[in-house]
């Protein structure tokens, strides 16, 4: 094989992990968030992997997007609980969730006052219906209940 071969077998190879994992390919932006209430921490930035550029950030059925929170804690915590769910009149927990922080989202234990970054694989399920959801994330010490962090933010399944 020849050179010019080599680069073009090595783009296709490229190219065809790409369309198997299309959500590596998706861009990691900043995303708009709000606070839940004022007692609890929110993040300092949030990030997601999403398919748009602008906007509420569009995720993909059948796809695994990535979400990151970087933020400060205001105490101490070994044990941490992940819980997102839909933010409408009821809220429903997101099915098949890992709610074990500590399991490989987040470094524990958590150390109040440092920097701490929240990263976390969102599957998007094909039988969840498109449209815009509005949802809320919380991230408590699984000891006390206490509230590490919490935000707000929307996501348009498509």
């Amino acid at each position: 094989m020849n050179r010019g071969s080599i680069s073009m077998l090595l783009v296709a190879v490229i190219f065809v992990m790409v369309l198997l994992e299309p959500s590596h390919g998706f861009a990691r932006r900043r995303i708009k968030f709000k606070r839940c209430h004022r007692e609890v921490r929110m993040p300092k930035a949030l990030f997601m992997t999403c398919a748009n550029k602008h906007g509420i950030c569009e995720l993909r059925k059948g796809q695994t997007h990535i979400l990151r929170a970087v933020f400060i804690p205001n105490h101490n915590a070994t044990t941490v609980d992940s819980h997102v769910r839909w933010n409408s009149w009821l809220e429903i927990p997101l099915p098949n969730q890992e709610r074990d922080a500590c399991n490989s989202a987040i470094k524990c234990p958590v150390i109040k006052n440092h920097i701490t970054r929240f990263t976390y694989n969102l599957h998007i399920e094909d039988f969840w219906p498109r449209k815009v959801y509005p949802v809320i994330w919380t991230l408590s010490d699984k000891d006390t209940d206490e509230e590490l962090l919490c935000f707000k933010f929307q996501i348009n399944i498509k």
